[in-house]
Order: structure tokens, then sequence, then C-alpha cells
């Protein structure tokens, strides 16, 4: 059941990217959809996963579905690490260096921030 569930919400969850990926506006070369994506992944996964799902209790098999499934499938450490040699290999070397730090550093603000709201709603 578990791996039905995880393969389901995957398929919605790529699906989500494909589609806000398609949305966003391209900025020359940076990877600005993989960054955005996954910030957001960062504050959903804090905020309704970590903080809110598990406070309120909910089964297991929809926390596995929402965090592991449909986040997993929506963010992506490769296509970030991808992103990231393609700027090395055309020799844009200070986007590169941006988008390492705001996909760390912004990743672990949003975490923060994902956290500590989910905590104001949620009193956790």
């Amino acid at each position: 059941m578990k791996v039905f569930v995880v393969f389901f919400f995957g398929i919605l969850g790529g699906i989500a990217r494909l589609e806000i990926n398609d949305y966003l506006p391209k900025l020359g070369n940076f990877p600005l959809a993989t960054l955005l994506i996954n910030l957001l992944g960062c504050f959903l996964f804090a905020f309704f996963i970590k903080n809110f799902l598990v406070a309120k209790q909910v089964a297991e098999i929809w926390i596995l579905a929402a965090g592991t499934g449909f986040l997993g499938a929506f963010t992506t450490f490769s296509s970030a690490i991808l992103d990231t040699y393609k700027l090395l290999s055309s020799g844009n070397y200070l986007l590169m260096f941006l988008y390492i730090l705001l996909e760390i550093v912004g990743g672990l603000a949003m975490i923060v921030f994902g956290t500590n709201m989910a905590r104001k709603l949620v009193k956790v």
C-alpha cells in the first residue's frame, strides 16, 4: 500500500513541478524555476508535513503521501546539482555561486520560516 501511495502522489508532485516550471518566466541561464520550486518545497515540508500534519497526528500514510510522494517528486536535489553544473561548465561562476547560496541558505530560511509559521498556527 505504501508503495502505491508514494507512487501516486509522486506522479502528482512531478506534474505540479512540470506545470510550475513551464509557467515561471525564464531568467537567462539562471535556473529560477528549480530554485523557486525547491524553496517552496522546503517551506511546505517544514510547515505542512513536519509541523502541521505531525502535530495534528494525521495518519502516517498521509504524511508519507504528502512528504515522500508529492514533495519528494516536486522538489529535486538532482536538478539543482545539474543546474549548478550547467552554470559551472558555461563559465557563469558568479551565477553558480549565487545559485548555490540561494539554494542552501534560502532553503534553510524557508525551513525556519515554515516551522515558525506552523508553530504559531498549531501551537506545536
